[in-house]
């Protein structure tokens, strides 16, 4: 559950290269961020470019508010 909601936020805001469908894959994900000091401020500046695409938007919050109302309803 985890790994879909943090693909899913990347996902979001447009970082699907940060999204690793391997151990391999995140392993060579995480050494290129952590050699390229270019490649961090590139990624930052897209995080916080697309900061308001997650944080201002209320439709994820109230589609869970539904589900859990829904979900804790008696039948």
């Amino acid at each position: 559950m985890r790994g879909r909601f943090g693909s899913g936020i990347l996902a979001r805001i447009g970082l699907d290269e940060c999204v690793a469908s391997s151990i391999d894959e995140y392993v060579a994900t995480a050494v290129r961020l952590g050699k390229s000091a270019d490649l961090r401020r590139q990624l930052r500046g897209k995080i916080t470019a697309s900061r308001a695409v997650l944080f201002n938007d209320m439709a994820p919050v109230r589609a869970l508010e539904a589900f859990l109302d829904k979900a804790t309803r008696p039948q």
